[in-house]
């Protein structure tokens, strides 16, 4: 998680927060929902400072967009390839589409959520316990 300092040193340096936006609204495949393109759309122009909580929204969403190989020893394609193939024992449809999505695409780099639900995926599935570490870190952009 991002530091309170961090997040404070982006409020103050309104530079600073349109270089993210800018660099965040150019990256591929970050599948942005339409509150957060509005939002990065605006900072991307913002000439004054933020407050303390765009700020650390727009950490949150930086740090969202950093894609991840591995977790806690673990590798995603593994996972992905492990979860697949067992996939028809989810509960969740939705969880199933899911994987066949991340499949299909050939995904080997995940964003942190989605390395979430691969991780919940694979708990489900008893490919991974709950207590076996899933840390990813933070990436500065």
């Amino acid at each position: 998680m991002s530091n309170e300092r961090e997040i404070n040193a982006i409020a103050k340096d309104p530079n600073r927060a349109r270089n993210i936006a800018k660099l965040l609204l150019t990256l591929p495949n970050t599948d942005w929902s339409d509150w957060e393109l509005d939002f990065l759309e605006g900072m991307s122009t913002r000439v004054d400072e933020l407050s303390y909580r765009q700020a650390e929204k727009l950490v949150e969403l930086r740090n969202e967009a950093v894609r991840h190989t591995h977790a806690g020893g673990f590798r995603f394609s593994s996972i992905l390839e492990i979860c697949w193939q067992n996939r028809t024992d989810l509960d969740c449809e939705d969880d199933v589409e899911f994987l066949e999505r991340l499949k299909s695409r050939d995904e080997t780099a995940l964003r942190r959520r989605d390395a979430l639900r691969l991780r919940r995926c694979a708990i489900e599935l008893g490919k991974i316990e709950p207590y076996q570490s899933w840390s990813m870190p933070y990436a500065a952009l």
